[in-house]
């Protein structure tokens, strides 16, 4: 099973989207539930936090939950970004924002299968079987030369994909990782091996799903450019989101199946060797 201190490191580094640090000199609440029921809202910004929102009132920027009732007062920090929000605008910014460069994460350790030769990096969190990933990864041969593609598998789509993930993981480790990136990048598999080796290491795969899911990666593919935007679902043109220009979606992201998917240190293994929960 995942180690418990490798959990606690995770969330240590990956979680905490915000801290809220309240000011003991700010208004008392009175002074403020004044300010907002009287003010005019000047803007109403949803924030990347699961029932909270920004809200301008009376020049003053304030965090208030979906109903109203709860309210914030002080500074807001996005710890994965590194950067205070002070402003509506800064919203738009970091909402769809994930910059590796800032985090304590190596896309390494997530046993990806890497593509291409460039500097900068692009990272796809994808399921073997998913048609959109497929999409993407077939633009990536031209472009292998400006990028390096790190595909970082995840099941999304029940057992089946569960069970591939964790045969290319344990392939990508051993000298037939080529073989395990071509299966996953043409999304042929008839060549990976009927069992799972027993002594391969199942972190690296692990490690994966819990950086998907405190990411909140709810569909693939996502992906990460270089520059830190993500995007969700399958671009257009590659080759035109990563150099930032407009890129509408094509294709609807894969949404996770309905059968739960259990993470690979919670699985047993079956007579023929594959991983399923």
């Amino acid at each position: 099973m995942l180690p418990r201190l490798l959990i606690i490191i995770l969330l240590s580094v990956l979680t905490g989207h915000s801290i809220a640090d309240t000011n003991p000199t700010s208004p008392s609440v009175s002074d403020t539930a004044e300010l907002l029921s009287n003010a005019n809202i000047e803007g109403l910004k949803a924030l990347p936090i699961h029932g909270l929102n920004m809200v301008k009132a009376g020049g003053k920027t304030f965090f208030m939950s979906d109903n109203g009732r709860f309210v914030i007062t002080g500074t807001l920090l996005d710890v994965w970004n590194r950067v205070a929000v002070t402003e509506l605008d800064k919203v738009d910014q970091i909402a769809n924002r994930i910059d590796l460069s800032k985090m304590k994460l190596k896309i390494d350790d997530l046993g990806p299968a890497t593509i291409g030769t460039g500097k900068p990096q692009v990272v796809v969190f994808v399921d073997p079987r998913c048609p959109y990933c497929g999409k993407v990864q077939k633009q990536m041969d031209a472009l292998k030369g400006q990028y390096t593609f790190k595909l970082v598998p995840i099941p999304v789509l029940g057992p089946e994909s569960q069970s591939l993930v964790v045969k290319i993981g344990c392939m990508l480790q051993t000298q037939s990782k080529d073989k395990a990136r071509d299966a996953l990048t043409h999304q042929v598999y008839d060549t990976l091996p009927f069992e799972i080796d027993s002594k391969c290491d199942r972190e690296p795969v692990q490690r994966a799903m819990v950086t998907a899911k405190l990411f909140g990666i709810d569909g693939v593919p996502f992906l990460i450019s270089p520059d830190g935007r993500t995007f969700k679902g399958a671009p257009d043109s590659l080759a035109d989101w990563l150099a930032n220009k407009l890129a509408p979606r094509v294709e609807a992201v894969q949404p996770p199946s309905k059968a739960a998917v259990v993470p690979p240190d919670s699985t047993k293994t079956s007579n023929d060797g594959d991983a399923r929960p």
